[in-house]
């Protein structure tokens, strides 16, 4: 058994000449010009190959690539987590993306696929409302070794459970380590200062996180995984407010406070590592990165990109009071269908236009305010340029990316975190 490691979620198992790629994301200037990885790749597309199977978790681009997937071999096989709606299958068939077979993977359903090679899913965290719509993680039995790729969704205790009762010891995890989102970097109601205070917080969980995964699972190897990029161009300047590292070595002391630092796998991009003969290929020490190294990578390679909707403007006749007016009947839809009327009020700006919109959600209503009408609390208010705005209105951009690009700016009050008012932005759209 052995696995490639080739950057961010990214990587390849193989196992008697078969080989799995997880998660395609090799091209940079994903999320419409914003995602750049880093540690930068050292493997390029052409250094692929032929693969028998690709497993995709997710939706989001660095994921579920379009300009990686097109480069691949279309004999292989897809494995998916069977859900409805099924994103990323609806994906591959709009991209026109038709490979050999899609195995559909009931969650805690360990499937034979191949022989030897059995298949489980584990859905993500029910707590976490847009993760559990669309992510999934992947359990493997392949000739008695066990991996669980984890990706995005992070581990939980009823998911943990059921991996240890239902497939016993592991043998490589691959877990995460941060995140990513627009918190704290885009929330204007936070000074500098609070921010980088905030950061630190949400880096400390998630690294108490990862080490009690291992001390749950207690797997043979742990590898931080998933959760390496910066954000390129005019918001490049976020990326010191981002609560993720440079690389994954941050996990070794972590894990050496309790006794675990012999589980952990750190592999460069293009490393191999042989579960064999236990050892890496090349087989070289892992070389962490700085943050230092990462501030010169954005000033001197991404800084200066520029983002899709940068590249043009939308004509003042676009009727945006329309655009939100219908997004807002389609929101009050899914509002119906769950029977969820918060006393809560989105509010966006759009300052190149000066005009700003009111949404409560405690009722059927939008209506355009003046802009310096004072706000209703509790409240969301984000700031948007009208390009970026239209195309989230029509559906080109979804508001999860856009946050995840960083290209929103947020004011909450109170700052209480709701991950439900959030998710349900995502609906604001015709």
């Amino acid at each position: 058994m052995k696995l490639m490691n080739i950057g961010g979620a990214t990587a390849i198992l193989e196992h008697k000449g078969k080989r799995i790629l997880f998660d395609p994301w090799l091209n940079d200037g994903i999320f419409h010009g914003a995602w750049y990885h880093y540690p930068p790749l050292q493997v390029s597309l052409k250094d692929i190959g032929r693969i028998d199977y690709l497993y995709i978790s997710h939706i989001h681009e660095d994921h579920c690539a379009a300009g990686t997937i097109q480069h691949l071999n279309r004999d292989a096989e897809v494995i998916l987590m069977d859900r409805s709606p099924n994103y990323v299958a609806k994906f591959l068939e709009l991209h026109g993306f038709q490979f050999k077979k899609i195995h559909l993977i009931k969650p805690r359903t360990p499937t034979q696929i191949a022989p030897g090679l059995w298949v489980d899913m584990l859905e993500a965290d029910p707590a976490h409302e847009l993760n559990y719509l669309i992510d999934s993680a992947l359990i493997l039995n392949w000739d008695n070794f066990i991996i669980y790729n984890a990706n995005d969704c992070s581990p939980y205790n009823g998911g943990l459970k059921y991996i240890q009762e239902k497939h016993g010891n592991v043998d490589l995890a691959l877990l995460p380590y941060a995140g990513g989102s627009g918190y704290p970097a885009c929330y204007t109601n936070l000074s500098d200062t609070e921010k980088m205070r905030e950061k630190q917080r949400i880096f400390e969980h998630n690294l108490q996180e990862f080490v009690n995964t291992v001390k749950t699972l207690q797997p043979s190897y742990a590898m931080p995984f998933a959760d390496q990029y910066v954000i390129a161009g005019s918001r490049s300047d976020l990326n010191k407010y981002l609560p993720h590292p440079p690389d994954g070595s941050v996990v070794l002391d972590a894990l050496k406070k309790v006794g675990c630092e012999e589980k952990a796998l750190l592999l460069k991009s293009g490393q191999v590592f042989d579960f064999e003969i236990q050892q890496k290929i090349p087989n070289i020490p892992y070389q962490p990165h700085s943050e230092e190294d990462r501030n010169q990578y954005i000033a001197n390679v991404v800084k200066h990109q520029v983002y899709d909707y940068e590249t043009f403007s939308m004509n003042l006749s676009v009727p945006i009071k329309r655009l939100v007016e219908s997004a807002r009947s389609r929101l009050w839809r899914e509002q119906l269908k769950e029977q969820y009327f918060p006393n809560f009020y989105y509010y966006f700006d759009v300052p190149d236009r000066n005009r700003r919109f009111h949404i409560p959600l405690n009722v059927e209503t939008v209506e355009e305010v003046a802009w310096n009408a004072s706000l209703s609390e509790p409240y969301l208010r984000i700031t948007i340029p009208s390009t970026l705005l239209i195309l989230l209105l029509i559906g080109h951009i979804s508001w999860n990316i856009a946050d995840a690009a960083l290209f929103l700016d947020y004011e909450r009050v109170p700052n209480i975190f709701n991950p439900k008012i959030h998710a349900f932005i995502n609906y604001l759209r015709l």
